[in-house]
């Protein structure tokens, strides 16, 4: 080229050397001198458009292919180049047209139809992506392109077993292909085969550093979402060895330490964070909570208050699950929710087509959690499971989240018409299959909660939405229908601030499976209690505990003589920081008391008897807590807050028609709480009272809730049936409910709107 810089051979001859010794962007360079010295050379642009596409630039990639096929149309690499670049542009439709078309033109064409596939797949077309998978491995079975495709697409249509096969066909006919050994990686987590897993995504991470980083942070948020954070911490772990740098992956390991209860780890982890990029999503407000998770109140106000304005300025500062626990504004919280949604819930192809079905069937019920295993979801919603009328409601569990093998996890399998284990699924396959299996109610048990998977319901898959009892809020999203409470969590004026529209229950909206069983409890010194004096309680988690409720807490140890607060145990870190607080406030730490976990909950239930009263937090009070508290017999003390989070223990003690326990101040709080300590007569006649009711109070009467929650069904689809659109609903006490199993003559007794 020295002595003839025109040759544009030579400059070719320069780019395929350059690109082979992996020196893209000059080969680039010479590619385009070519271009310039001879601009009819399709195959010279060809190459220059596969090479900007590995540079990650499509956009350039595409007018380059375009540029050749306009040249020479029937250059079958460049007219399947151009593929690439719409795929790689997420234009997936216009892909799909183009591998159609290529297809007619030249049916013999290479790795088309495995591009056709991908195609269908990003358009969330599961099984047809699958089928077409499936012809391009018999065309070209040689191809190992085509078998990533059909892992792929088996992958996204939950078949698991199938895919691995079709990655592992793939691995053997390309060994180092860097998208076969990460969707290997993919299907063995949703195998359960983590360890094999993670060892996958490190090879293809070593094949490609850059390329398959997606991958396996889709592996590790599986992990967590299977409930294997451990695992999910070495994957991520895995990752930052070979991209020590990698934000999202530090990201993942947190969140991985969190679900795993290392909070100290965790907000070292967050610390780094902060200074790596501090404008990461929702970094403050995880990083807050994971300070109140350690009981750490340092800059408790300040850290509030800057929350809540960066809420309102729109800014992706905090979860709606974690800002709830802290904040006191609805406002404020539909602002939070409706930013998240929009960040994290949106999708391309809402409405999905249902599976048309006979119109005089039963009603088809389905109910979308992570949480049927022994956690609080099932431990409240069981005895409503089991209680559904089959003559009239057709249920069906969506569960996406793990198997513990507990004994409520078998129990509730039972309790279904058909239960789906569906963790391993994307958002869409899952949303598919519910609109596949004609879906008619969706309630969403999860929302905004840990491991809730609110996106699935984006996809419109059932015709009528409902948000219940896993978040206490709104869920922020037009996807939503309706929200299930109460009028003492939501009262009529403050539905302003809801999303949805409000189903009102007329007891309360929290279910409770039957009272707990009456255990003789243990000896006061077994379960690690002074032998006198009396007992406040609190065993809520500890990052709904608060300074201002703290205060208050240790007046009453220094006012009530003797007197101790048994909490539910806590780390290691959150003991010291608890410890220094109520020193701070004159009081000798070891009058706060911590209860072991015991092997099982009637074990917690048989010592929780012993406490005299339980005291409430807030802004964040105790739901299940509470629950357990008053059917065990200790009456509650609580403060009626403004939000849904805030008041769903007032509704809990209005319930069981307790609700002088619930007050409008702390400092009411704070007196009624001395007030019990010093009459000790009238706190063994609340506990006789709730011993009296336990079976009969409205809070622990499965069916009667029941019951209302099926007039709410029943009429919801009715208004949808006419074509009506959701507006708040008022669901009528039915006093004596029909059988749990014989309930023919449930009545549809509802006023449309009482107004406010």
């Amino acid at each position: 080229m020295e002595n003839d810089p025109t040759d544009a051979d030579a400059h070719r001859l320069l780019a395929q050397i350059l690109a082979a010794s992996g020196h893209i962007t000059d080969a680039v360079a010479a590619c385009q001198r070519v271009a310039e010295l001879a601009p009819l050379d399709a195959a010279n642009l060809q190459s220059l458009a596969e090479l900007l596409l590995a540079l990650g630039r499509p956009a350039d990639a595409l007018a380059t292919f375009d540029l050749a096929v306009r040249h020479a149309p029937q250059l079958p690499g460049a007219r399947r180049g151009r593929i690439h670049a719409l795929l790689a542009l997420a234009q997936p439709q216009v892909a799909l047209t183009a591998c159609e078309e290529l297809l007619t033109a030249q049916p013999a064409i290479a790795r088309v139809r495995s591009l056709r596939a991908l195609a269908l797949l990003a358009l969330q077309r599961p099984s047809d992506a699958l089928a077409a998978a499936n012809e391009a491995t018999i065309v070209e079975p040689a191809d190992a392109q085509a078998h990533v495709a059909l892992g792929g697409a088996a992958l996204a249509a939950g078949l698991p077993e199938r895919a691995l096969p079709a990655f592992e066909q793939a691995l053997s006919l390309s060994p180092t292909l860097a998208n076969a050994h990460a969707g290997r990686g993919l299907a063995l987590v949703a195998s359960g085969r983590e360890t094999e897993a993670i060892d996958a995504l490190a090879q293809a991470v070593q094949q490609d550093p850059q390329g398959v980083t997606g991958a396996f942070l889709q592996a590790g948020y599986q992990m967590l979402q299977l409930g294997h954070p451990g695992s999910a911490h070495a994957a991520f772990g895995k990752l930052l060895e070979a991209q020590p740098d990698h934000l999202e992956a530090q990201e993942g390991r947190v969140i991985a330490l969190i679900a795993m209860n290392r909070y100290d780890e965790a907000a070292a982890g967050l610390a780094a964070l902060r200074g790596a990029s501090a404008a990461t999503d929702y970094l403050a407000g995880i990083s807050f909570h994971v300070q109140l998770q350690c009981c750490d109140w340092s800059d408790f106000d300040t850290s509030t208050q800057d929350l809540a304005e960066r809420v309102r300025r729109g800014e992706r500062a905090d979860a709606p699950l974690t800002f709830v626990v802290h904040n006191e504004s609805q406002a404020d919280q539909r602002l939070c929710a409706q930013t998240y949604v929009a960040h994290k819930c949106s999708v391309d192809v809402p409405g999905l087509p249902r599976r048309a079905r006979a119109a005089d069937s039963r009603l088809r019920v389905g109910y979308l959690s992570s949480d049927f295993r022994n956690h609080a979801v099932a431990q409240l919603a069981i005895g409503v499971f089991e209680s559904h009328d089959r003559s009239r409601f057709e249920t069906y569990a969506f569960s996406t989240g793990p198997d513990d093998g507990s004994e409520l996890r078998r129990r509730t399998e039972r309790s279904f018409d058909h239960f789906l284990q569906v963790a391993a699924l994307s958002d869409v396959a899952i949303a598919s299959r519910m609109a596949e299996l004609s879906i008619d109610i969706v309630i969403d048990l999860g929302g905004h909660s840990l491991g809730g998977r609110p996106r699935i319901l984006a996809y419109r898959p059932a015709p009528v939405q409902v948000g219940f009892l896993g978040f206490p809020g709104t869920l922020g999203a037009d996807f939503i229908d309706y929200i299930v409470a109460d009028p003492h969590v939501i009262p009529p004026a403050d539905r302003i601030h809801y999303a949805e529209q409000v189903i009102y229950l007329p007891d309360c909206c929290l279910p409770a499976d039957a009272a707990p069983p009456v255990i003789a409890p243990p000896s006061r010194s077994v379960a690690g209690l002074p032998a006198r004096g009396f007992v406040y309680c609190c065993f809520n988690a500890p990052y709904k505990l608060s300074p201002s409720v703290f205060d208050v807490w240790m007046r009453l140890l220094k006012t009530v003589p003797d007197s101790v607060l048994w909490l539910r145990d806590v780390s290691a870190v959150a003991k010291n920081n608890l410890a220094k607080e109520a020193a701070r406030r004159g009081v000798e730490p070891s009058r706060l008391i911590y209860a072991a976990r015991t092997p099982t909950r009637a074990e917690h239930y048989s010592r929780f008897a012993l406490a005299d009263v339980f005291l409430d937090t807030r802004p964040y009070n105790a739901h299940t807590t509470a629950t357990d508290a008053l059917g065990v017999g200790v009456p509650v003390i609580t403060m009626r807050g403004k939000t849904f989070a805030s008041r769903v223990a007032y509704s809990l003690l209005k319930a069981c028609d307790l609700g002088h326990l619930a007050t409008e101040t702390l400092e009411q709080y704070e007196q009624l709480a001395i007030d019990l300590a010093l009459a000790p007569h009238a706190v063994a006649d609340l506990k006789a009272y709730l011993r009296r009711v336990r079976t009969s109070a409205p809070l622990f009467d499965s069916v009667r809730f029941c019951r209302h929650l099926e007039a709410a069904y029943t009429e919801i689809w009715a208004r949808h049936a006419r074509g009506e659109q959701p507006s708040t609903l008022w669901v009528e006490r039915q006093e004596h409910p029909p059988h749990r199993l014989g309930a023919a003559g449930v009545r549809s007794v509802m006023h449309p709107d009482r107004g406010s």
